[in-house]
């Protein structure tokens, strides 16, 4: 039997959701999942449901997952000749990260304005 599993507010999560995904589907999502610094898909599925958004989580996991990710498309990118070689599916990862980095980039604006309003 499973361990009681609890939200951070201590609700108990007993309720069950299940879909079915391709295999290409469920690649994707682990990826996102890693990238994003979840610990779960759990966790990644319900802010994603529940807020229509995903909060990147910066962790050390989360650079780990990125430098891997880098690692494996640079050696992809090695191995081509031409464009038309390259495969949608290297371009997942790419999007991924890019929507991530672009995320930060806009909480970090937003604070820096948000200090400047507070000085004047």
């Amino acid at each position: 039997m499973s361990e009681k599993n609890r939200d951070n507010k201590n609700r108990w999560r007993n309720v069950t959701i299940a879909f079915r995904m391709s295999p290409e589907e469920n690649a994707e999502l682990d990826l996102r999942v890693k990238l994003c610094g979840y610990q779960t898909r759990q966790e990644y599925i319900i802010e994603s449901v529940l807020h229509q958004k995903v909060t990147a989580v910066g962790n050390p996991l989360m650079l780990v997952q990125f430098r891997k990710q880098l690692r494996g498309i640079e050696e992809e990118l090695k191995r081509l000749t031409t464009l038309e070689d390259a495969d949608e599916e290297l371009f997942t990862p790419i999007r991924t990260m890019l929507e991530i980095l672009n995320a930060f980039a806009e909480e970090r604006n937003y604070e820096r304005r948000k200090k400047e309003k507070a000085q004047k």
